[in-house]
């Protein structure tokens, strides 16, 4: 079962984003369907307006110009292209000794006197209906017995109700004044309203008192269930073998960093890097942190890239082994009453691997050995790792807890481990000299560690300043670039010397 769950994880990521954009298709349709008709009102709302602005302007301007004669002025201001434009079908004259024109050249059949007021206000009406043809827009007003009209191009009300799809639409204009009553403009599918639930949308122009409604029924959510399925489907398909493709990317390099790491484990290139702990009274190397590292050919891999996956995949114990076993045999080459700190997870004493290992190599000595036990992942046995530690301190070996108060164990590792060493982390020095409120945590640190008795290292020191406050603090072990960087035993040897001669060079750690 394990060897296939790979396969159906990448499946999976690429099987559910099209899956939950099915489940949400009827949801997702009505709210693309509702956004389209919206779309469409504002469309309609704001081609209304630009067709008002013209009209309200152009026309009564048009209208004040005729000499209402039907000569060579009216007929070049009937077709100027300022007043005969896209929202205008035809205009023409009517005038009071019966003859006429219009834009079209010829007067068009008279009309019908019969209701037009006399007034000289514009007035609305509509072209005469016929054989169940729509019925347009007419704009008249009367001068001096004579007649100006103008009939309104509905067309625009058709092309944009033919998109995104056709008879999806239906568009009702009703004019509301109390002369123009009964004035009433359909548009589009009229069968919409016959629809047991179509959505619809009103709205009202107060100034010129018409009622725009627009409807939209199943044909407008077909297409957008048809959009959701062709577009979301795509993407969400995109989005799933996108999910598949970074799961195998990252299942392929962690599988391939985790052959790497095994391959460095069968090559013993993992090596230790030696960082001195100076006492700041006197000036003493008392001993040394051994820091993990990955020596592959002549390039080192920066422990950063590494150190977690291993610690995650349970490789960092067999890491360990191999770089204790180094340790053991550089320590020859140091001073005697120098020691080695080595560090360890929760892995090493939950279970006897540490007591065995120490066993093999004849039980070091533990004034040259000591252990470092990190809080940065909980100890989940700590029954096992009481009895582990314990049986270990009676042997003479020390512990230290590092990184003491970023982690999870602090005060209750303490008492509950017998552990009587701490180390200081280098993000509570790095608030001495600062306003940072964490600089309170250090000072009472430090305030436990001397109460209680505790052997206390700072470990990240850089600077004098942190080493002179650390000192009228009470805490005189020091590790930190300050005094020198983490080094292979090869360039530690010369630092000693360099250190006993009193020069303070420290050769650089690449990483």
């Amino acid at each position: 079962m394990s060897a296939r769950s790979p396969l159906w994880i990448p499946l999976g990521l690429f099987c559910v984003p099209p899956l939950l954009m099915l489940l949400l298709t009827p949801l997702l349709s009505d709210k693309l369907a509702h956004h389209l008709l919206q779309t469409k009102e504002r469309a309609l709302l704001d081609y209304q307006q630009e067709r008002n602005q013209l009209l309200d302007h152009d026309v009564p301007a048009q209208l004040a110009h005729f000499a209402f004669d039907c000569g060579p002025k009216d007929m070049a201001l009937l077709r100027s292209p300022q007043y005969y434009n896209r929202h205008i079908r035809l205009a023409g004259l009517q005038l009071a000794n019966g003859s006429g024109c219009s834009t079209l050249g010829p007067a068009l059949p008279q009309l019908a006197d019969a209701g037009i007021p006399v007034s000289p206000d514009f007035h609305i009406s509509s072209t005469a209906p016929m054989f169940d043809t729509e019925r347009e827009t007419l704009v008249y007003a009367r001068r001096n017995g004579n007649l100006a009209y103008w009939v309104l191009d509905s067309s625009w009300s058709h092309e944009l109700l033919r998109t995104p799809c056709n008879d999806c639409f239906y568009l009702e204009f009703n004019h509301k004044h109390p002369t123009q009553s009964g004035l009433f403009f359909p548009r589009g599918n009229k069968h919409i309203r016959e629809e047991a639930h179509p959505m619809r949308l009103l709205s009202f122009d107060p100034q010129h008192q018409v009622e725009q409604t627009l409807w939209a029924g199943e044909a407008l959510k077909r297409y957008a269930r048809s959009q959701i399925h062709r577009d979301g489907l795509w993407s969400a398909g995109a989005l799933g073998a996108l999910l598949a493709a970074l799961y195998w990317s990252l299942r392929n390099y962690r599988r391939s960093l985790k052959g790497l790491l095994q391959r460095g484990l069968a090559r013993r290139e993992f090596i230790p890097f030696y960082q001195p702990i100076v006492d700041s009274r006197n000036r003493r190397v008392v001993g040394f942190e051994a820091l993990l590292r990955w020596q592959r050919g002549r390039d080192l891999v920066s422990p950063g890239t590494f150190i977690a996956y291993a610690e995650e995949q349970g490789l960092i114990l067999p890491m360990t082994d191999q770089l204790l076993e180094r340790i053991l045999a550089d320590l020859p080459v140091l001073a005697p009453h120098q020691w080695v700190s080595v560090n360890l997870v929760a892995g090493h004493i939950e279970q006897p691997r540490l007591r065995t290992q120490l066993q093999r190599h004849g039980w070091p000595s533990p004034a040259r050995l000591t252990f470092e036990l990190t809080e940065r992942d909980p100890i989940k046995h700590i029954q096992g790792a009481m009895a582990e530690i314990a049986a270990l301190q009676e042997r003479g070996y020390h512990f230290k807890l590092d990184d003491f108060g970023t982690g999870y164990g602090g005060f209750a590792y303490l008492q509950r481990l017998g552990i009587r060493q701490i180390k200081i982390d280098k993000m509570f020095v790095d608030t001495i000299g600062t306003d940072d409120l964490k600089r309170s945590v250090l000072d009472a640190t430090i305030a436990f560690g001397l109460k209680s008795g505790m052997e206390m290292i700072a470990e990240g020191v850089e600077t004098q300043e942190q080493v002179e406050y650390l000192h009228r603090h009470g805490v005189h072990l020091i590790q930190g670039y300050v005094y020198a960087k983490p080094m292979p035993l090869s360039k530690l040897k010369i630092w000693l010397m360099a250190w006993q001669e009193g020069e303070t060079t420290s050769p650089s750690d690449p990483h």
